[in-house]
């Protein structure tokens, strides 16, 4: 039965936008329709909120080995989220003494960026496929190991008009602000040393401006074949707004072994 149609006095206009790569001297191009926001199913299909857990987790990792060397636990929270982003590609100028953190926790800081880059690919390979399946028409049942086939920056591009089309309300924010806006909201994971250790971890607020560490470090390469999956090295401004981490909330690793020694 066909839907029925509304008594527009002036109809929305259909938007599309041609999105392309170019790929060993030839141009690949996509007609994407616009909608200004991602869909609740593409949202679904990217969960963004498990990058986000992620995240939050790895930085608790570097947290904890500050707090070991003696650094307050607020401020090691902002030095690791500092560190991170700046190893993530963001644009983060450090002190001398974060540079020695850096220094001083090396193999521990390169561990952490494998393990985001790593993630990011994932969130990357997630997001390229369900605005494929659900926009392009009759590539529905298009899949993330056929995502994996398309030339990088291919890819890139389409996540990049991923991007444009989250919705971010507000002004944006500095990058300074946001990185004050992750310490809170990793100090809310970490439950205080009064509280009952058992008790779980504080839900963080929705992440309503773009990420800090949702960037990769380095420029997308690839082929023009269906055969080539190199990685993605986008670098996505913004971060969608319904990502928090709902799946269950990473607390400090620290805050972990004391759990379990008591």
């Amino acid at each position: 039965m066909p839907s029925p149609s509304l008594p527009f006095v002036v109809a929305p206009k259909r938007e599309t936008r041609i999105v392309s790569a170019e790929v060993n001297g030839e141009t690949c191009s996509l007609e994407f329709p616009v909608f200004g926001a991602l869909r609740s199913g593409e949202l679904i299909d990217i969960r963004e909120h498990e990058y986000q857990s992620i995240v939050y987790r790895e930085s608790s990792r570097l947290a904890d080995a500050l707090v070991e060397d003696g650094t307050e636990e607020v401020e090691a929270q902002r030095i690791a989220i500092r560190i991170l982003s700046t190893r993530m590609g963001v644009p983060v100028p450090l002190d001398a003494a974060e540079q020695r953190v850096m220094l001083r926790h090396a193999d521990l800081i390169a561990d952490l960026q494998d393990t985001l880059n790593d993630e990011y690919r994932q969130l990357t390979l997630r997001t390229v496929t369900a605005l494929i399946s659900r926009r392009l028409p009759g590539c529905e049942a298009w899949s993330t190991t056929d995502t994996e086939t398309l030339p990088t920056p291919l890819q890139d591009a389409i996540a990049a008009f991923a991007d444009s089309e989250k919705s971010i309300k507000g002004q944006l924010k500095s990058t300074e602000e946001q990185i004050e806006e992750m310490v809170d909201t990793l100090g809310k994971l970490v439950p205080p040393d009064s509280e009952d250790q058992h008790s779980p971890a504080t839900d963080p607020e929705p992440v309503t401006q773009p990420t800090l560490l949702e960037h990769s470090p380095s420029p997308s390469t690839g082929e023009c074949s269906t055969g080539d999956a190199a990685a993605s090295g986008r670098m996505p401004p913004s971060s969608d707004p319904s990502a928090l981490p709902a799946s269950p909330s990473p607390t400090s690793s620290k805050r972990s072994k004391k759990e379990s020694a008591g």
